[in-house]
């Protein structure tokens, strides 16, 4: 990753109230390595960038300083959206199929 892209997740964390303690818990890593990834001391693996976008609700282009848009005009989310994603996250896997196959009966109900 580029220096600009450890800039881009400095201002993202920042932009998005994240502390990296909360960060480093999302991506599974340390919260050292989520300083030296802004520091640009080490540089995290590719599966850790597209968790990064996702938690950040960005895309990897911006993360590797390829855009200097965060939010790409096809991705944008309302803040309702954005707490329905942040809570499903939340789910374990079960609760996630419930609340997926819940949407679908819903979606179908209304369709009929």
């Amino acid at each position: 990753m580029k220096s600009d892209a450890m800039k881009n997740l400095k201002k993202l964390v920042k932009a998005r109230n994240k502390s990296l303690i909360s960060l480093a818990v999302e991506l599974e890593v340390s919260q050292e390595a989520v300083s030296q990834y802004i520091s640009g001391k080490i540089k995290p693996k590719t599966a850790t960038v597209i968790k990064m976008a996702q938690i950040l609700n960005t895309t990897t282009d911006y993360l590797l300083g390829l855009t200097a848009n965060p939010n790409p005009s096809d991705f944008t989310l309302s803040e309702e959206e954005n707490t329905l994603i942040t809570n499903y996250r939340k789910l374990n896997n079960i609760e996630k199929v419930k609340l997926e196959a819940y949407l679908q009966a819903m979606v179908d109900f209304k369709s009929n």
